[in-house]
């Protein structure tokens, strides 16, 4: 069995059991494999909140850290984190302990793993994510700058990239560590050693007792359980980052065949911009009148989002709706808007654009990849009106 089959396969079982084995989470996430540990939220839960409740936020894990298993918090004490590579001093060790006397900065911001939206793709294999695998948290922690600083550390012009190791470990002697690359510019940027998250100590199941976070990435860029950072001149050629997380640069047509290269192919670094109708869900039985369609919309926070439209025409007209910005660039914006509808079958479409003239596009399957990744078309429910 080659590698790639054999990760395919483990995340594929499906089930909607619970997770008792993991106290404080709440029952009513999906479990969408057991090993690795993967829940998905349920859209009802996403509107209930502006921040995810960690009982509520998705998890998505490549390998398990069996201590990490947990709602509770891991010690801060005794961990450690390397830097190494291009840098001088060319080993830096970061303990624990320091982190916390270090000031700290907060963002409110998208976690997302880059497989949500994976079963809107035909032919996929994988994790069949609809639209659990995002939230909106509060990550705070210490800027990677600031810890450079500290330790008088200088980075060799050379450097390109910066690569993450967490401390999580192979599942099986077919499946290779854990990592990823990421370009060197937005790290020394924004990228932290996260110690919160909405305001507590990061839980072991969401990545802590430190975890890498970069707001504006895909969620499998917020590398859990950070023990390395390595300063290179290039991208790794792990399998998770050089094959398995990328996404063609030229378009594919559905169901064809493709070999992935870093020369092909670009990793899933940034997330892509999305709307969600988060009410009434899909499937919903309403009353004729006037109904209130809310949602959620968000990008890489690399511009801000101008307008979220709604049809309930399947695309021949739309309208605006209200929305609120958030403090945070990297956060989601809450919409909402009405309409009055007759009984009958409609479907409703979302479509969020922003300052950078980006768009969902009607069909997002035109960017169809092996992978499944960065789903980004307009959003659809459909409802019944009686």
């Amino acid at each position: 069995m080659s590698t790639q089959t054999a990760l395919r396969e483990s995340t594929e079982p499906h089930s909607t059991e619970a997770a008792p084995w993991i106290k404080g989470i709440d029952e009513r996430l999906e479990v969408m494999s057991q090993v690795p540990l993967v829940l998905s939220t349920p859209v009802g839960l996403l509107a209930e909140q502006r921040i995810t409740d960690k009982k509520y936020l998705f998890v998505r894990n490549i390998q398990d850290l069996p201590k990490g298993m947990t709602l509770e918090p891991l010690p801060l004490e005794g961990w450690e984190t390397e830097l190494v590579g291009l840098i001088r001093p060319f080993r830096v060790v970061i303990r624990g302990e320091e982190l916390l006397g270090m000031e700290q900065v907060e963002y409110e911001m998208i976690l997302q793993c880059s497989g949500n939206g994976r079963s809107q793709y035909k032919g996929i294999p994988g994790t069949p994510w609809n639209q659990g695998g995002v939230g909106n948290v509060r990550f705070a922690g210490v800027p990677l700058k600031a810890i450079l600083e500290r330790h008088n550390v200088s980075v060799d012009p050379q450097v390109k990239f910066v690569t993450a190791e967490g401390h999580d470990l192979p599942q099986g002697l077919e499946r290779p560590d854990f990592e990823h690359s990421l370009p060197i510019a937005p790290v020394l940027e924004r990228s932290i050693f996260a110690l919160k998250l909405n305001g507590e100590p990061i839980p072991g199941i969401h990545g802590g007792p430190v975890r890498l976070v970069t707001p504006g990435l895909f969620g499998t860029m917020q590398v859990k359980w950070l023990r390395r950072l390595r300063f290179e001149t290039a991208e790794s050629p792990n399998f998770y980052h050089a094959t398995e997380y990328r996404v063609p640069l030229s378009l594919l047509k559905p169901g064809e065949n493709f070999r992935f290269t870093l020369a092909n192919s670009r990793p899933t670094w940034d997330i892509r911009l999305m709307s969600y109708i988060l009410a009434p869900e899909s499937g919903a039985k309403l009353k004729a009148g006037e109904v209130t369609v809310s949602g959620v919309a968000y990008n890489d926070g690399s511009a801000r989002v101008e307008s979220v439209l709604v049809s309930f025409d399947r695309g021949q007209s739309w309208q605006p709706a209200k929305f609120d910005v958030p403090d945070s660039p990297y956060a989601w914006y809450r919409w909402t808007t009405k309409a009055n509808l007759k009984p009958g079958v409609h479907e409703i479409w979302s479509r969020a654009i922003d300052a950078l003239g980006r768009s969902q596009p009607l069909d997002g399957s035109i960017f169809w990849n092996p992978n499944g990744y960065e789903w980004t078309g307009v959003f659809k429910i459909e409802v019944t009106v009686r």
